[in-house]
């Protein structure tokens, strides 16, 4: 009996782990744009709706499905584009509450029940509270939110050590940022000094040091000129973006760098880059989107905004979007 007891425990973990495998298939699916048509497809870039709605999101665990639009209309599919709900609502994804969803017609919105599909009652929206009252969040905004800065009381012995050639209020001035101190003369900036790592970064003629970051568990200091464009060096002062970029971003934690630089053909505008934790660089400003699962292990999506939608690409740099 005892070897039997097993066996069940083990059949049971085992059925556990298939049918959570089945369940999450549809949340491996990763919209796919051909042209200006959508369909969806795999992280393998396998093909498994073809393209033919004019927007498509990803899986929704609410409506358990994804919201896709023909002519303007939403309706709800399945990961083989069987409709779950048809192209009812007028310019609006279809939400659920409770049992039912909500439908927008073009002038009213309507219930409709998830078990028969059938129209039900007119929805009537819950009353919000009025503007002024305390739980309407209004006085949340009356004042602007202070910046977090550093004070004296942050420092240790070791850091006023490191400040003590500028302890001197008639020649120095020190600024207490959020994570660094600017180091300021009459008539000029000095430079930074940061205590998380016991440096001081002193400026030149041609540098000037701005703030900085860690990034991948390394930090990264920003750099500028008389151009107001941007750079970065490392915390040995090594160049690692020359002074030439409108923005740096460092998404620490997904290793995901964007920049964007003057486009020279058009002073009005940027031209960005995405540079991927594998060193692969991609036109456009990549956001950090979902995690899904390729080969069995977890595989992160990156996404840019195109005419409104989000274009998907795979951290080894595949896109999922063609022409």
């Amino acid at each position: 009996m005892k070897v039997l007891h097993v066996n069940f425990k083990y059949l049971a973990v085992f059925l556990l782990f298939i049918s959570c495998k089945i369940f999450s298939q549809e949340l491996d699916y990763i919209p796919y744009r051909r042209g200006k048509m959508w369909g969806l497809c795999d992280s393998s870039k396998r093909i498994i709706v073809q393209p033919q709605y004019y927007s498509i999101s990803s899986y929704d665990h609410s409506v358990g499905g994804f919201h896709a639009e023909q002519n303007g209309k939403f309706g709800i599919i399945d990961k083989n584009g069987i409709q779950i709900m048809p192209f009812i609502s007028e310019g609006t994804p279809i939400i659920i509450q409770g049992e039912n969803y909500i439908v927008f017609d073009g002038w009213d919105r309507y219930y409709y029940s998830v078990k028969t599909k059938m129209k039900l009652d007119k929805y009537i929206e819950s009353a919000r509270a009025p503007i002024g009252d305390s739980w309407g969040g209004s006085r949340l905004q009356e004042g602007k939110q202070k910046e977090v800065k550093m004070s004296w009381e942050d420092l240790d012995d070791e850091d006023l050590t490191m400040l003590k050639p500028y302890d001197n209020e008639d020649t120095y001035f020190l600024d207490f940022k959020r994570n660094f101190i600017e180091i300021q003369a009459k008539d000029n900036f000095v430079g930074i000094y940061i205590p998380q790592i016991k440096k001081i970064f002193l400026n030149t003629t041609e540098v000037a040091h701005v703030g900085w970051q860690f990034y991948n568990k390394k930090p990264y200091v920003f750099t500028t000129n008389s151009t107001h464009l941007f750079g970065l060096v490392d915390e040995n002062s090594k160049e690692v973006y020359p002074i030439k970029y409108h923005s740096i971003a460092l998404f620490d934690g997904y290793r995901l760098v964007v920049l964007s630089e003057p486009d020279p053909t058009n002073p009005n505008s940027l031209l960005y880059k995405t540079i991927l934790p594998n060193s692969k660089l991609l036109d456009g400003q990549y956001n950090v989107g979902e995690e899904i699962f390729k080969n069995g292990y977890p595989f992160q999506l990156y996404y840019k905004i195109v005419d409104g939608q989000k274009n998907y690409a795979g951290e080894d740099g595949t896109l999922y979007f063609e022409g």
